[in-house]
């Protein structure tokens, strides 16, 4: 199995008014990047398969890659497939990944000021050209990933809805951006919030609408835990190019580890366990491909 570059993704995407599904197995959890992958072949659609930065710690960028890999062979994938990295931040940490075989980076300086944020990104960029991966960007800084202050313990509450405002990208500066930096993909901030939610529905459509008519690279939308599968499908018909998907992913994978150590037949299995997460995290993840329009557009 050969992983793409994931500019064609987006690319045709944009072409044709969907959204490439970008989701996350959260640091190289099997039965998430498998039920995406599964997922993703019976509907024949496209797909990013992705993990945050600070995720790949444990098993590792190469673990990453060599499980993707294995998966695919074994259960013979045919669609198109790219392995991105989000949230990366530093030039050697896009090295890493690229050596590693990642074939997409997120570069995100979108927390310094946005003279930084271009100077930055085009050193990335000028190494990723020469490694053939793809390279997304992020103006206006999605907030949510800051370090929590205080300890969480165990089962938390999931809160309603974010309690930070939301930052929102300016116009000017994502013009601005692509105008100087030749990025595949550009993440914005049109309201969402990085973090498990259980509704998010204040997104600014207009402000998307805006940027979609003055910017020609792709877009990205980042935060979507807590959004209605109605207003996943009307972000991908208002121009978001990539969707990322990943808080969701983890809060119902506990969720589900926890409801079925107490009421199914395991016998202290724990892959038989493991198995039925993936069963149900792959039907979640099909509502989520079609509500992007995705299915039945690999190529």
């Amino acid at each position: 199995m050969k992983f793409i570059n994931a500019k064609p993704l987006v690319l045709d995407a944009q072409i044709r008014g969907y959204a490439v599904p970008a989701l996350n197995a959260n640091g190289a959890t099997y039965d998430i990047a498998r039920a995406a992958l599964e997922a993703a072949q019976e509907l024949q659609a496209p797909l990013i398969l992705q993990s945050y930065e600070p995720n790949l710690e444990y098993r590792g960028m190469k673990y990453f890659v060599q499980m993707s890999g294995h998966i695919c062979e074994d259960l013979g994938i045919t669609i198109p497939v790219a392995l991105h990295v989000d949230h990366g931040k530093t030039y050697e940490s896009a090295l890493r990944a690229m050596d590693a075989g990642f074939t997409s980076y997120m570069f995100d300086a979108s927390h310094d000021p946005l003279e930084e944020n271009i100077r930055k990104s085009r050193r990335v960029l000028a190494l990723a050209r020469a490694w053939n991966v793809s390279i997304e960007a992020e103006v206006g800084y999605v907030k949510g990933n800051e370090a929590k202050k205080e300890k969480q313990i165990g089962r938390i509450p999931v809160p309603e809805k974010p309690v930070i405002p939301p930052a929102k990208t300016k116009i000017e500066e994502a013009v601005r951006f692509v105008s100087e930096v030749d990025v595949d993909m550009l993440a914005v901030s049109v309201g969402t919030t990085h973090g498990v939610y259980r509704t998010q529905s204040e997104i600014d459509f207009q402000l998307l609408k805006e940027i979609r008519s003055k910017i020609e690279t792709p877009l990205v939308q980042h935060g979507t835990c807590g959004i209605s599968l109605e207003d996943v499908s009307k972000l991908a018909k208002s121009g978001m190019s990539k969707i990322n998907f990943g808080e969701a992913f983890r809060f119902n994978y506990i969720n589900y580890f926890n409801e079925l150590t107490d009421s199914m037949e395991h016998q202290w299995h724990a892959w038989k366990i493991m198995r039925e997460i993936k069963n149900r995290l792959k039907e979640d993840i099909k509502e989520i491909i079609c509500a992007l329009g995705a299915d039945g557009k690999a190529f």
